[in-house]
C-alpha cells in the first residue's frame, strides 16, 4: 500500500492549487471524516443563510433537535471512517504551531497586534497615530496635513497599515479612519499591492470599530480602482462583517469572492465560520463551512476550532461543544486561553458549574493563567443559579490575585449586587469603576436601572437616565424598555407614554420586549384599541409577538372597564403626557356614552376578539401558558350571560381539552370532571405560587361568577390543601390578602362552617376572631379596597357578627362568644351553607353566530 502522504497547510494549499494528485487524495480522506448526514438541509426558515455546497444536496428540511450532538460519534466531521486505512491523514498538519489570534476581543487585549510577517513599524509611526488623534475627525483638511507631515519619516506602506490598525484599536471613529485611509493612498505610490495592503488594513480598522458599512465602502472603492481584489481584502471584508454578527453579508462576500476567481484561505474560513457563530446561524450551516474548508485542502487551525467551540457555545450545544474541545486534545491542537473561557462559557450557559470549576482546575494544572474573562464568566454562571455568594467569592478572588477587572466583570458583579438589593456595595463598585478610569457603559446604566426600578427608587431612576444623558452614553432599545415597564408599574403611565415617544425619535429599531412593555401600559390605562392597534404593528414589522404580548391584551380585555352613559366614574381623556414642552392627552376609546345595552353588546364583541387573538396565537405558533388561561377565565368572570362565557370555553376546547376542558365542565357542573381537575391542580403544583395562586383565583372568580357556588368553594379548599395561598387558612383567623373577590367570598363561606364545628365540638377558642382582608394601601384610593367592600357586604348579607375593626379598617374582628352565639342559631347553616345558583341574565347578544363560525 502506497504510504500515506502529508502536507503542511503552505504545501496543501499550492498542491491543491495546481492540482496536485497527493492533494487530491489527502484532501478526498480528510472529507471521507465529514458528517454523515451533509445532504440533510436545515429548515426552510433558514435557507436564505444556506451556504451554496450545503443546500446543493439538501433533500430533507427536518433539522435535529438541540439536544443531539452534531459532532458527536463516528459521523462527526473529523471522525475516522472505518474503510479508511489513513487514520490519522490530518493529524501532522494540525500539530503544527499555527495562528494564536484571538477572536473575542477581550481575550486579545495586550497581545501586541504585529501581524505574522509584517515588519515592526517606525517611531515615526506612532507619532503621527498620537498627532491624528488630536485631530478633529471631521476636519478633512486637518487630516491629510497632519498624515503628509510624515511623508519623509514614515518607511513604505508597512508604516501607513500600522497607522491604521493602531486607529482600529486606539480610535472610536471611524470617519477619522476612512478619511486617513484616503489620505494615505496617494502617499504610498501607485503599486496595486501596496495600495492592496492599505486597504486590508483599513478594513480591519473600520471592522474593529464596529462599521461594516463604513468597511464595505472602502472596499467597494478598492475593487473600483483596481487594487481591492485580493483575497486579504475580501477576508478583512468577512472579518469585519462577523466582528458584527453580520452572517447573511458575510457568507455573500464569500461567495462573490469565489465568483471573482480567488481562492479562499484558512484565514477566510475561519473569518466565515466566526460569522456564522456570532450571527446566530443553524450549526448545521457553520458546520458546512467547516466541511467545504476541508474540501478545499485546507486545514483548521487553533482558531478554526475555537471559533467551532464558540458558536457551539453561542448555541447552546454543550455536547458538541465538549466533542470540539475533545477533538482538539485528540488533533493535538494546542488550547489557549480563548479555547478555554470559551468551553467554561459553554458550560455555563447549560448551568453545569460544577464542570466549569473543574475546566477551571484543568486549567491550573495546565500552567493556563486564568484572566479577567475566565473568572467573569464563572461569576455570571453562579448568578444565572443564583447563587450569589458563590460568585462574590470568586470576585474576591480575582481582586485577591491582582487581575484587573474589566467594564464587562463590573457590570456582571453591578447585577449581582442589584439582584440582591447591596446598595452601599453598589456604590463602592461604581467608585472603583471611576477610579480604574472604566466608563459606565449602557449594560451599566440598564442594569442599575433595572435594579433601582424594582425597588420603587424612582428618584434614583431619573438620576441614572439624566446621568447617561449628560455622559453622552446611548440609550438601547433595552433601556427604553426597562423605563417604560418600571414606570407602567408604578401607575406612571404619563411617563412611559413620554419613555415610548422619546424612543420614536431616537431611530432604533423596537423590539418584542419594547412593544409587549407598551402594549402593556395602553392596556392597563384602559386603552386596549391602541394596544390591538400596535399588536397590528408589530407583526406588520415583522416582530413576532410572545406569549406576554398576547396575555397582555388579553388580561386587558378581561378587566377593561366599559361605562354606561350615566357612569360618572370616568373622564373623557386617557393616557396624558408631556413631550418637548406640549401636553399629549389620548383619547380613552372605551368611556362613556354607551347605553346599557351597548355595554353588554360590547362585552360580547370582547369575547370575539379574544377568541381571535388566542386564534393568532396558534396561527403565530405560540403556544398559551397557564398565565393566558388565567386572563381568559377572568374575562369569562366579567361576561353578561353564561351562554357567552360557556362558548368561549367550548371553543377553546378545540385547542386543548384538557386545561380548557376542565374549566367548561366545572363551569357546566359536571361532576365527572373532577378527577381531571385533579391531574390539572397536580401540574399547577409544580409551578411557581404566584402563577398558582393567579390560576386559582380566576378560576373560582368565574364559578362564583355564574352562581356554580359549590364548584368554587371545592376549588378554594383544594388550593388550602395544596398551600396555594400561603398562611391564608388558620382555625380563628383567616387571612385573604391573596385571594380574588369570588376566591375570598367562597373562602370565608367554608371558614365559617369550619369554625361552626369547633363550636359544637366545645372546643376551646381565642378572645377574638378575624378576618384580614387589606385595606387598600396598594389602590389609586388609599383605603379603596375592592376585596374589603365585597367582603363586608357578604358579611353584612348573612348577619354575620363582624365589625370592622378600630385602627385597622382591613381587619373583621368578633368576640368569640358573640360568634359561637350566632352559629348556634338555628338558621344560620343555611346562611352560611352555599348553594349552586347559576346566574343568567336575559340580554341580547350577537356573539353565538359569529363563535360558531370562528373555528381554531
Amino acid at each position: 500500500m502506497a504510504p500515506t502522504t502529508h502536507f503542511t497547510p503552505s504545501q496543501a494549499h499550492a498542491a491543491a492549487t495546481s492540482h496536485h494528485p497527493a492533494a487530491a487524495a489527502a484532501a478526498a480522506t480528510a472529507t471521507a471524516r465529514l458528517h454523515a448526514s451533509a445532504s440533510a438541509s436545515a429548515p426552510a426558515a433558514a435557507a436564505a443563510l444556506c451556504p451554496p455546497f450545503l443546500a446543493a444536496g439538501s433533500h430533507s428540511v427536518t433539522c435535529p433537535p438541540v439536544q443531539n450532538p452534531i459532532f458527536s460519534g463516528p459521523a462527526a466531521p473529523w471522525a475516522v471512517q472505518p474503510q479508511r486505512a489513513a487514520a490519522g491523514a490530518l493529524g501532522p498538519e494540525f500539530r503544527r504551531a499555527r495562528s494564536t489570534k484571538n477572536i473575542s476581543k477581550r481575550n486579545n487585549r495586550g497581545a501586541g497586534g504585529q501581524e505574522r510577517g509584517a515588519r515592526a513599524s517606525s517611531a515615526a509611526a506612532g507619532r503621527c497615530v498620537d498627532k491624528l488623534l488630536r485631530v478633529a475627525p471631521e476636519d478633512r483638511r486637518a487630516l491629510g496635513a497632519s498624515l503628509s507631515s510624515f511623508r519623509g519619516e514614515l518607511v513604505g506602506p508597512d508604516d501607513y497599515c500600522h497607522v491604521l490598525r493602531e486607529l482600529g484599536d486606539r480610535d472610536k471613529s471611524a470617519l477619522r479612519a476612512l478619511e486617513v485611509f484616503h489620505a494615505a493612498l496617494p502617499l504610498v505610490g501607485n503599486g496595486s499591492v501596496d495600495k492592496g495592503k492599505l486597504l486590508t488594513a483599513a478594513i480591519g480598522a473600520l471592522g474593529k470599530m464596529g462599521r461594516p458599512d463604513l468597511a464595505r465602502r472602502g472596499f467597494d472603492s478598492g475593487i473600483a480602482g483596481g487594487y481591492g481584489k485580493t483575497v486579504f481584502a475580501y477576508s478583512a471584508l468577512i472579518s469585519a462583517y462577523a466582528r458584527s454578527g453580520l452572517a447573511t453579508e458575510a457568507m455573500g462576500v464569500l461567495e462573490s469572492m469565489k465568483g471573482a476567481g480567488l481562492r479562499p484561505t484558512t484565514v477566510t474560513y475561519n473569518a466565515v465560520i466566526d460569522a456564522c457563530g456570532k450571527g446566530g446561524v443553524d450549526l448545521r450551516f457553520t458546520l458546512g463551512y467547516f466541511r467545504q474548508m476541508l474540501r478545499d485542502g485546507l486545514c483548521p487551525d487553533r482558531k478554526t476550532f475555537n471559533s467551532l467551540l464558540s458558536a457551539c457555545s453561542r448555541a447552546g450545544h454543550l455536547e458538541d461543544a465538549r466533542a470540539v474541545f475533545d477533538e482538539m486534545i485528540h488533533l493535538g491542537i494546542g488550547r489557549d486561553i480563548y479555547t478555554y473561557n470559551t468551553f467554561i462559557d459553554a458550560i455555563c450557559k447549560c448551568g453545569n458549574i460544577e464542570l466549569a470549576m473543574q475546566v477551571l482546575l484543568d486549567m491550573e494544572a495546565k500552567k493556563l493563567k486564568p484572566n479577567v474573562v475566565t473568572y467573569s464568566t464563572l461569576i455570571d454562571g453562579y448568578s444565572k443559579l443564583e447563587k450569589y455568594e458563590e460568585a462574590l467569592k470568586l470576585y474576591e478572588k480575582m481582586k485577591s490575585l491582582g487581575i484587573r477587572l474589566d467594564r464587562v466583570c463590573y457590570n456582571t458583579v453591578l447585577a449581582i449586587y442589584v439582584k440582591t438589593g447591596k446598595y452601599a456595595e453598589i456604590a463602592i463598585v461604581c467608585d472603583e469603576m471611576e477610579d480604574s478610569g472604566i466608563e459606565k457603559d449602557t449594560v451599566t446604566y440598564n442594569s442599575l436601572i433595572n435594579g433601582y426600578g424594582k425597588q420603587g427608587r424612582l428618584d434614583i431612576v431619573s438620576f441614572l437616565v439624566q446621568d447617561m444623558r449628560r455622559r453622552g452614553v446611548a440609550p438601547s432599545v433595552l433601556t427604553y424598555s426597562t423605563l417604560i415597564d418600571i414606570y407602567s408599574k408604578a401607575g406612571m403611565h404619563g411617563d412611559a407614554f413620554n419613555v415610548y415617544l422619546d424612543f420614536k425619535e431616537s431611530g432604533l429599531k423596537a423590539d418584542v420586549v419594547l412593544f409587549s412593555s407598551f402594549i402593556d401600559t395602553l392596556a392597563k390605562n384602559g386603552l386596549v384599541e391602541w394596544a390591538l392597534s400596535l399588536l397590528n404593528d408589530m407583526t406588520e414589522m415583522g416582530i413576532k409577538p410572545n406569549v406576554v404580548t398576547y396575555n397582555t391584551i388579553i388580561d386587558a380585555f378581561g378587566k377593561s372597564k366599559v361605562h354606561a352613559e350615566e357612569d360618572p366614574e370616568v373622564g373623557e381623556m386617557g393616557i396624558v403626557g408631556v413631550y418637548n414642552g406640549q401636553i399629549i392627552r389620548a383619547a380613552n376609546p372605551v368611556t362613556r356614552g354607551r347605553s346599557a345595552i351597548d355595554v353588554r353588546m360590547r362585552r360580547s364583541q370582547e369575547l370575539y376578539f379574544i377568541l381571535e387573538l388566542f386564534q393568532k396565537m396558534v396561527q403565530q405558533g405560540v403556544r398559551p401558558n397557564v398565565v393566558t388561561f388565567s386572563a381568559i377565565l377572568n374575562a369569562c368572570s366579567r361576561c353578561n350571560n353564561f351562554e357567552d362565557a360557556a362558548l368561549l370555553l367550548e371553543q377553546l376546547r378545540l385547542f386543548d381539552n384538557f386545561v380548557y376542558g376542565v374549566a367548561y365542565g366545572l363551569l357546566m357542573g359536571y361532576q365527572e370532571i373532577w378527577s381531571q381537575a385533579q391531574s390539572l391542580f397536580n401540574q399547577l403544583g409544580r409551578m411557581d405560587s404566584p402563577t398558582s395562586s393567579a390560576f386559582y383565583n380566576a378560576l373560582t372568580d368565574m364559578l362564583w361568577h355564574f352562581g356554580q357556588r359549590q364548584g368554587a368553594q371545592l376549588i378554594v379548599l383544594e388550593g388550602v390543601n395544596r398551600r396555594v395561598w400561603e398562611n391564608t387558612w388558620s382555625e380563628f383567623c383567616l387571612d385573604l390578602h391573596l385571594m380574588s373577590c369570588g376566591a375570598a367570598q367562597a373562602m370565608v363561606h367554608a371558614w365559617l362552617l369550619n369554625v361552626r364545628s369547633i363550636v359544637f365540638e366545645g372546643r376551646a377558642m381565642p378572645e377574638f376572631v378575624s378576618i384580614l382582608t387589606g385595606w387598600g394601601k396598594h389602590s389609586k384610593i388609599a383605603g379603596a379596597s375592592t376585596l374589603r367592600h365585597v367582603i363586608e357586604a357578604l358579611l353584612n348579607s348573612i348577619g354575620a357578627p363582624f365589625q370592622v375593626e378600630r385602627f385597622n379598617i382591613g381587619r373583621f374582628v368578633s368576640p368569640s362568644v358573640v360568634v359561637a352565639a350566632w352559629l348556634k342559631e338555628s338558621g344560620t347553616i343555611n346562611t352560611i351553607l352555599l348553594s349552586d345558583e347559576r346566574a343568567q341574565r336575559a340580554s341580547p347578544s350577537n356573539l353565538v353566530p359569529r363563535l360558531e363560525a370562528l373555528q381554531l
